[in-house]
């Protein structure tokens, strides 16, 4: 009855006052459509603002995990040929071979290009070969690394070439150059020795012998412009060459394109663009040429030099900034305001309009009421993603301790096991050398014994820092269980096995453990068949171990091959 008569007193107010009543409604509704259509706005703006970061971060993580992998594929290279010349024998050789060739599989090949001893004069004094050089033992490093050439090539998500160039007038390229003369060989060894592949590396401007990426410069080969992650590789403290991942900028430009984003630069700090939106052009151009707007291109500039991860509003451009991790270059995205404010009309405005009337028409209705759940929702949705953050967080922490040993920090069973199939797998489709370790603690019930269980603990978390510093980041150290580990060694012989075992033996012998002062480990060594399964190849080595303790511990067995102990057991049968 109430609700009746407050209609009918409407009805008659709107009967005597009918366009002031209009005129009202009008007003409250364009009011309260201005206010809403005003507040969108805005709230698709700032939407996009950081969208736009996440997005511009999320194609810093892409490119830093493609770097990442490219330094470490270097760092392995580097590492190989390191392991070659320290362990194989110097012998003196003479070598005057112009060109060598070796074919790895049906489609790509490698080049060794050397220069003649009557050349060497006319190339620079940089390249000069002195009483020192070994040009020969050199080669032979540089064929050492190519088991690991296909699959490093393999991995690289862009086309690539690795190379190896000497101070002793050689180079290595995977895949194979192209032929050249030799008056070309001799103009590519003069054109190197002012590449920052070569002077990067030097002890004067790399005294770390760090791992570095280039600026962009022109191929020695082609003349068009690359950029290359390369290491110094050191005999002793004789800086012998370079080895690297080569990448032209041509190549560059098609991965980042395919990051996507109409505004993203990719350049280094010094205002290089490397890459842009439907970049063309093979060369690098400068900051000035694409931003016109000193005020923007001075702060962008700054920023470069100074900021990790920033964005800032300035001049009518939005500045979105990510710096790469160890590396001078980062993404940039400058976007004019009013392009943002033009692509929220493009995208958005059909569906504002669609809510604000809907929302004017409840506002007529009770907009105390609407206040009060938009409210609530806001607050829902902030719980909601509080609580979607810790759940994450969560997840991560619990997905880390699943995989690793909760005492010693290595991995455990379950990654090992994970690990070990797939690179089975991968070692026999590409017959590939895979080796395993197993190592266990002479007498460690001794020292629980006499010293305690803490003292043990110790003694394992000790062990696992030295076995963790003297192995190569690609191979996985496991905790196989009380005083046991096992180590995983990818791309390795039983010959280069053994020799690993050798010096974890001697390193562990000689170290010095807290309060029980020296302990000692016996290990044993197997190679993988490629007609084994997982269980024999880990017996194999385990019963390596077993003869290591059974001749008197402290001591490194390897274990036969499944052909050599199946002859055995035919001649003790016959």
């Amino acid at each position: 009855m109430k609700k009746a008569k407050s209609v009918n007193q409407l009805t008659i107010i709107a009967r005597r006052y009918p366009g002031f009543v209009v005129r009202c409604s009008y007003g409250i509704m364009v009011l309260a459509f201005t206010v809403l259509l005003s507040w969108g706005i805005f709230q698709s703006y700032e939407q996009q603002i950081v969208q736009q970061q996440q997005e511009v971060y999320t194609k810093g993580l892409k490119i830093d995990k493609f770097l990442e992998t490219t330094f470490s594929n270097v760092n392995l290279l580097r590492s190989q040929a390191e392991y070659f010349l320290k362990s194989t024998p110097d012998v003196q050789t003479e070598l005057t071979t112009y060109n060598y060739t070796k074919r790895l599989d049906n489609n790509h090949n490698l080049n060794l290009i050397v220069l003649k001893d009557s050349n060497i004069g006319a190339v620079s004094p940089v390249f000069t070969r002195t009483k020192n050089t070994n040009l020969g033992h050199e080669v032979e490093m540089s064929l050492s690394l190519t088991p690991l050439l296909r699959p490093i090539y393999e991995q690289l998500p862009i086309e690539g070439r690795i190379r190896y160039t000497s101070f002793a007038a050689l180079t290595m390229t995977y895949p194979a150059t192209s032929q050249v003369t030799d008056d070309e060989k001799i103009k590519i060894f003069k054109n190197a020795r002012n590449q920052e592949i070569i002077t990067g590396g030097m002890q004067k401007n790399n005294p770390t012998h760090e791992t570095y990426l280039t600026h962009p410069y022109k191929d020695i080969f082609d003349q068009e412009l690359i950029v290359t992650a390369t290491s110094p590789i050191y005999h002793g403290d004789k800086h012998l060459g370079n080895i690297g991942i080569d990448f032209k900028l041509e190549a560059l430009n098609r991965f980042v394109e395919q990051l996507g984003g109409e505004h993203s630069l990719l350049l280094t700090v010094d205002g290089k663009v490397l890459s842009r939106h439907t970049m063309k052009t093979t060369s690098a151009i400068s900051l000035e040429q694409l931003v016109k707007n000193p005020v923007v291109r001075t702060t962008l500039l700054k920023l470069l030099k100074n900021a990790r991860n920033s964005q800032v509003t300035i001049d009518g451009y939005v500045l979105t900034y990510y710096k790469l991790q160890n590396v001078t270059w980062g993404i940039a995205n400058v976007t004019p305001v009013n392009t943002l404010a033009k692509n929220i009309l493009i995208k958005y405005l059909p569906v504002i309009c669609g809510v604000l009337i809907g929302f004017t028409g409840l506002l007529l209705v009770s907009i105390r009421t609407i206040d009060k759940i938009f409210k609530k929702l806001d607050k829902a949705r902030i719980i909601a993603e509080q609580t979607n953050k810790k759940l994450k967080r969560a997840l991560n922490e619990l997905e880390v301790l699943a995989l690793t040993d909760k005492l010693t920090g290595a991995w455990n069973r379950r990654h090992f096991e994970q690990v070990i199939s797939a690179e089975m797998s991968r070692a026999s489709r590409h017959n590939q050398p895979l080796s395993v370790l197993i190592l266990d603690i002479d007498y460690f019930k001794s020292i629980n014994d006499r010293y305690g269980h803490q003292v043990g603990d110790a003694v394992l978390v000790q062990l696992t820092h030295i076995l963790k510093e003297n192995i190569r980041t690609s191979d996985v150290l496991t905790r196989w269980g009380g005083e046991e580990f096992v180590i995983l060694t990818p791309f390795t012989s039983v010959k280069e096995a053994t020799d690993l075992a050798e010096r974890l033996r001697l390193k562990i012998a000689r170290a010095s453990f807290k309060i029980v002062k020296n302990i000692t480990i016996s290990l044993g060594v197997a190679q993988f068949q490629t007609t084994e399964n997982v269980s024999n190849f880990l017996k194999r080595a385990d019963a390596a171990l077993y003869q290591a303790k059974h001749s008197g511990r402290n001591l490194v067995a390897v274990a036969p091959s499944t052909l050599d102990t199946w002859i055995q057991g035919v001649e003790k049968n016959i």
